[in-house]
C-alpha cells in the first residue's frame, strides 16, 4: 500500500511492505526466534549504518537482546566533539572565502567521521534523526558552523533522551532560534514561523491545531534572541517578551515558550506523530494506524522517553519480520557510510562528500525545513547511477600516499586550495587480501560467496550470484581464467563493485 507525496512535508512516496499486521500484541513483542548474521546485519543498518563483517559477527555472537542493550546504553562519548581546525566564520564583506569554505568542509567532515567511527552507533543514527527532525542547515540563515555543530552536540546528549526535554532545548537553540526566525520575534511585532513549524512538522503535525493558536504561540516565544557580538550567545530579553494572557489550546495563562511546549506533550496527537516518525525511520514505509497507536500509547506512558520506544522497537517481532526486512531506502548517507564500513575505512574521504551531494543530500544541510522525505524519493535515474558510480570508486580505490592526505585543518586547508587533487584522494579501505581472510584466494566459488556475505549477506539471486562468479572466472575477453595473487587484488575489488550495484545493497 502507498501513499502520495504531500507537497507541503515532502513526506510521502511511502510504499508499506505486502502483507498485514494481523496480531499487534506478537508483532510488538519481544523477537525470540533465531538469531543470525542477516538479522545482526539488519540491526547494525538500521541502529547505526551498518557494520563491517566483523561487527556484524559480533552481533551475531552476542544474540537479539544483549546487542540491543548494547546499542541503547552508550559508552562515554571518545570522539572529538569539535570539528579539527578553524571553523570560526567572518560574515564581514572582506571575509576570506576560503576559510568560510574550510569551515563548511571541516564541519561536515566531523559529522561524517563520527558516524563511520563511533563505537555507539545508535548514538550517531539519532543524531541523524534528531537533525533531520528539527530542520536547521549549515550555512542557511546565518547559522556558522560552530552552531551547527553546539545543535548537533544537543542532539548527541539528547540522543535517546526525553522528547520533551529536547524539544524545550532546541527551542532556544542559536541555529534554530535563527533558521525558523524566533530571534526576531518581538512583542511588537510576533514573528509565528518557530510558533507554527513547532506544531506542524515537530510535535503534532497539521490539522492538531488552529492559526489562533499559532498567533497566541508566537506571542509567548517573544524575547529570544542571538547576540553576534557576545559570540553568538542565546540570549532572552524580557523587555521584548510579550507578557500578557493567552489563549493556547484551550489552556489560558501568562505563557512562556517553555508553558508551550508542555501543553504541547500533553496532546495525544503528538506521540502519534512523532510515533509515526519513529517506525517510517526504523520500521517500514506508512506504517499502520494500528501501530502507530499502539507504540504512541507506549510512548506517551513513558512521558516520551525515547531510549524506551527505540527499546521496543529494536527487540520487537516486526522489526526483525519478513515485511520489515529490508524494506526501506538507504539515504546517500547511509550508503556511504555503510560501504566505508563493510571495507573496512576509518574515515571518511574528501570525495564521499561530494558524492553524497551527487546522490541528492549535503550533509548537514536539509533541503528545507521538513527535512529529506527520504523513501522512494531518494531514487531517479540521474541519483541510482551516483550512487553506484561512486560505490564502483570507493571499491576500486588504492588510497593515496600519506602526503597527500594531511591530517585536520590541514586537510581542509588542502581541500580548499586544490579541490581537484582533493576529490582524487582515495579512501583508507582494507586491502583485498583482508577482505578474503581465511578464503581460498584461488577458489572462485568461495570468494564469490564471501563478497556476497560481506556487501548484503548473501541476499542475491542464484542469476546476480552467477554474474559475478563469471566475472571472477574468466578474463576482459569472456575467456576462462583461474584467480591468482597476481589478479586477486583487481578482481576481488571488481566483484565488490558487482555487488554494490545489486538491487539490494540500496535497501537498509
Amino acid at each position: 500500500m502507498s501513499s502520495p507525496v504531500d507537497q507541503l512535508t515532502g513526506t510521502g512516496a511511502e510504499f508499506r511492505p505486502a502483507g498485514a499486521l494481523t496480531d499487534l500484541n506478537q508483532a510488538l513483542a519481544a523477537y525470540n526466534g533465531p538469531w543470525n548474521l542477516k538479522l545482526a546485519a539488519h540491526l547494525l543498518r538500521r541502529a547505526g549504518f551498518g557494520g563491517s563483517p566483523a561487527d556484524v559477527g559480533s552481533v551475531a555472537a552476542a544474540g537479539m537482546s544483549t546487542s540491543v542493550e548494547r546499542l541503547i546504553h552508550f559508552g562515554p562519548d571518545s570522539l572529538p566533539t569539535q570539528p579539527d581546525g578553524d571553523i570560526s566564520y567572518d560574515f564581514s564583506p572582506t571575509a576570506d572565502p576560503k576559510q568560510r569554505q574550510r569551515a563548511f568542509l571541516a564541519t561536515q567532515m566531523w559529522f561524517a567521521n563520527r558516524c563511520l567511527q563511533t563505537p555507539d552507533p545508535l548514538r550517531e543514527r539519532m543524531v541523524y534523526f534528531w537533525s533531520n527532525h528539527f530542520t536547521s542547515g549549515l550555512g542557511q540563515d546565518g547559522i556558522t558552523p560552530q552552531q551547527t555543530v553546539n545543535q548537533y552536540n544537543l542532539f548527541n546528549r539528547y540522543a535517546l533522551g526525553n522528547y520533551g526535554e529536547l524539544t524545550h532545548e532546541i527551542s532556544k537553540d542559536g541555529a534554530m532560534l535563527l533558521y525558523l526566525n524566533n530571534a526576531q520575534n518581538r512583542r511588537q511585532h510576533p514573528n509565528e514561523n518557530y510558533a507554527r513549524e513547532l506544531m506542524e512538522l515537530f510535535t503534532m503535525g497539521v490539522g492538531n491545531y488552529a492559526e489562533e493558536d499559532v498567533r497566541e504561540s508566537a506571542r509567548a516565544f517573544t524575547g529570544w534572541t542571538v547576540i553576534r557580538k557576545q559570540g553568538d550567545a542565546v540570549t532572552f530579553l524580557p523587555q521584548l517578551h510579550d507578557d500578557g494572557s493567552k489563549t493556547f489550546l484551550g489552556h489560558t495563562g501568562n505563557f512562556m515558550g517553555d508553558d508551550i511546549v508542555d501543553i504541547i506533550m500533553q496532546q495525544p496527537a503528538t506521540a502519534r506523530f512523532m510515533v509515526h516518525k519513529f517506525a517510517r525511520a526504523f520500521i517500514y514505509d506508512n506504517p499502520e494506524p494500528e501501530l502507530v497507536d499502539a507504540l504512541a500509547e507506549r510512548y506517551r506512558a513513558s512521558n516520551y522517553d525515547t531510549a524506551k520506544l527505540m527499546g521496543v522497537i529494536l527487540r520487537s517481532n516486526i522489526f526483525y519480520s519478513d515485511r520489515a526486512y529490508r524494506a526501506l531506502m538507504k539515504s546517500p548517507l547511509e550508503l556511504v557510510i555503510g560501504a566505508h564500513k563493510t571495507l573496512g575505512a576509518t574515515q571518511i574521504e574528501p570525495a564521499a562528500l561530494a558524492a553524497v551531494a551527487r546522490m541528492g543530500q549535503v550533509v548537514m544541510q536539509p533541503p528545507n525545513v521538513a527535512g529529506w522525505p527520504g523513501g522512494a524519493l531518494w531514487l531517479n535515474t540521474g541519483t541510482l547511477f551516483a550512487r553506484v558510480n561512486y560505490l564502483n570508486q570507493l571499491a576500486l580505490s588504492k588510497g593515496g600516499p600519506a602526503a597527500a592526505a594531511p591530517a585536520g585543518g590541514d586537510m581542509m586547508m588542502a581541500m580548499v586550495n586544490n579541490p581537484a587533487a582533493a576529490m582524487r584522494m582515495g579512501a583508507n579501505i582494507g586491502d583485498p587480501t583482508q577482505w578474503m581472510a581465511g578464503v581460498s584466494a584461488t577458489d572462485p566459488t568461495a570468494v564469490t560467496d564471501r563478497v556476497l556475505w560481506m556487501s548484503v549477506q548473501a541476499d542475491a539471486t542464484p542469476q546476480q550470484r552467477q554474474t559475478i562468479l563469471s566475472y571472477l572466472s574468466t578474463d576482459a575477453s569472456g575467456a576462462m581464467a583461474p584467480l591468482s595473487m597476481e589478479n586477486l587484488d583487481e578482481k576481488v575489488r571488481g566483484a565488490m563493485s558487482l555487488a554494490f550495484a545489486l538491487p539490494t545493497y540500496q535497501l537498509a
